[in-house]
């Protein structure tokens, strides 16, 4: 009678409905820095586009940083940080301390440079034929701990170093006399500066290329999470969706419509902070004009 009872209570528990509780729910928080939600649309679309392929229920929240990029990588690196992803330029260092996901996220656009500048500055630039002529001319902003910013001192720029906010008060004072940004972000960063700053204007002539891009980051050991993020991403580019999300976005069509990358005088340079694994990154996730 015992073990009757037994197998019939069994058999009324495998009748009620199983639900996933919402601890089982992966966590991911976004760190993001600088300049907000806004001129980061486009990055927080590729997020939101891997969890959606990651085969896992996921919950995203986002906080905006106010401290310095290499803060934030230290919070991340100890375990102390609120957020578990973070997204930054690659560099050999960041592959070695973190967990990198391999996939560039807006297919190498950030590695394609335009330039802002001021009134004064932009008649300037639009008579620049060649690239040791916009050396000679160009004192470029660029921010502290930026791999950009290693890789145009390491082509011979001159460079002045600062915190993204600073640099637009230096440029709009003209202590510098171009700020160098992704070509995806300058029009919408411009959108945003220009009531405060009314002598900024993007140069419409020149573009510095090398290969370089956002990538996802997660602490070393947090093997679940970077799995996901990986599985999400390459999930999504064999679907396609992640080309359709990459060719229908507001701020890549703003590329084309705006920046006509490939009507611009373009100087390509050497990024010698690639690693041999970022070299191998398959040509199929970099984006050419």
């Amino acid at each position: 009678m015992r073990r009757w009872f037994v197998f019939a209570l069994i058999w009324i528990v495998s009748l009620i409905p199983f639900q996933v509780s919402a601890s089982d729910k992966i966590k991911v928080h976004l760190g993001l820095l600088g300049a907000g939600e806004q001129v980061f649309a486009y990055e927080i679309s590729v997020l939101k586009l891997a969890l959606a392929h990651c085969g896992r229920d996921a919950e995203l929240e986002i906080e905006v940083l106010t401290m310095p990029q290499e803060r934030a990588f230290l919070e991340l690196e100890s375990g102390r940080s609120s957020f578990n992803v973070f997204f930054s330029g690659f560099s050999a260092e960041r592959e070695a301390r973190f967990r990198q996901i391999d996939i560039p996220l807006s297919r190498g656009l950030l590695g394609h440079r335009i330039f802002i500048t001021t009134d004064r500055f932009a008649a300037a630039l639009a008579e620049i034929g060649d690239l040791d002529t916009l050396k000679q001319f160009a004192v470029v902003g660029s921010g502290n701990g930026w791999p950009d910013t290693r890789i145009f001192e390491a082509a011979g720029f001159s460079v002045q170093r600062s915190r993204y906010e600073n640099l637009w008060k230096m440029l709009a004072k003209e202590r510098i006399n171009i700020f160098n940004r992704g070509i995806h972000e300058a029009y919408v960063e411009i959108g945003i500066r220009k009531p405060e700053h009314q002598n900024l204007v993007v140069d419409p002539h020149l573009m510095v290329r090398y290969r370089f891009d956002y990538m996802f980051y997660v602490q070393k050991d947090n093997e679940e999470l970077g799995d996901l993020l990986e599985t999400g991403l390459r999930r999504a580019y064999e679907s396609g969706a992640f080309m359709e999300n990459f060719n229908s976005h507001p701020m890549i069509r703003t590329v084309i419509e705006q920046a006509h990358p490939k009507d611009r005088l373009t100087f390509d340079i050497d990024n010698p902070l690639m690693t041999e694994r970022q070299r191998a990154i398959p040509d199929r996730y970099w984006h050419s004009f």
